[in-house]
């Protein structure tokens, strides 16, 4: 089965069995999946206006355009594509929580020009203030948050707790425009095992090593020759036991 432009397939489970005459054994792989799940992305750039220091809340934005991409599971990775400004999951009912954290933030890095305090107790302008008082405690209070996240995606929205909310911090004493890179990988249907043709291809010595494991050959071809087989004392002995001395013999040739 070809996939789409675009998109790929992904098999979940397969199992091997072999067939043939004697003297000339193929390896047939027989995709045997849960399910296969046809992959598709896509690529976006959010732009933002903040009005200055504080959150900026993105979750409507983002199942906006999830839904617009028509995916229903999948992986959102989010990157804020700035140096002063960063992501964050939080609170998203009482407002009390986000003043806090902006309260905490301007505590510990003010936006004075200021650094900490030295020996003395004296503190220095930062070296880096071409943008102003604010500009190197951004780039700190970015450096002490987080400019990427990885987010589910099920049924078509983001999977976060009923708490939740993803947001804009800004970082700058002034507005500004913000841009924050959206990927998104996921499905958009699923198939069934039969949908999935079968693929043959000639053993080869490495294949035969892939598969050395003598337990976990046995127990293949014997379901092959006879599901029961792995139960009884006897089997099929003779062609399993050939089988896998010949596989032995090639994976220390190969070894």
């Amino acid at each position: 089965m070809a996939a789409p432009d675009g998109a790929g397939w992904i098999a979940l489970r397969s199992h091997c069995c072999w067939r043939g005459e004697a003297n000339q054994r193929l390896l047939t792989m027989e995709a045997s999946p849960l399910w296969v799940m046809e992959l598709v992305q896509h690529l976006h750039v959010l732009e933002l206006t903040t009005q200055g220091p504080g959150f900026l809340r993105l979750n409507e934005r983002l199942n906006a355009w999830i839904a617009q991409c028509g995916l229903q599971q999948g992986v959102l990775n989010l990157t804020c594509l700035h140096t002063s400004a960063s992501l964050t999951i939080n609170e998203n009912a009482d407002p009390r929580v986000l003043r806090d954290l902006t309260a905490w933030m301007q505590a510990v890095v003010p936006q004075d020009g200021l650094g900490p305090a030295d020996g003395g107790g004296q503190r220095h302008p930062y070296q880096h203030d071409d943008e102003g008082p604010d500009d190197m405690p951004a780039h700190i209070r970015t450096a002490l948050t987080a400019q990427t996240m990885s987010l589910s995606v099920d049924q078509g929205r983001l999977l976060l707790g009923i708490w939740q909310a993803v947001y804009l911090w800004e970082h700058r004493s002034q507005g500004s425009n913000r841009r924050v890179a959206c990927h998104l990988i996921g499905s958009l249907r699923t198939e069934t095992p039969s949908q999935q043709a079968p693929r043959t291809h000639a053993a080869t010595p490495q294949t035969l090593l892939n598969l050395r494991n003598s337990e976990r050959i046995n127990h293949a071809i014997q379901d092959r020759f006879d599901p029961q087989a792995w139960e009884s004392s006897d089997g099929v002995d003779t062609e399993v036991d050939l089988l896998i001395d010949r596989l032995h013999q090639i994976s220390d040739e190969h070894s």
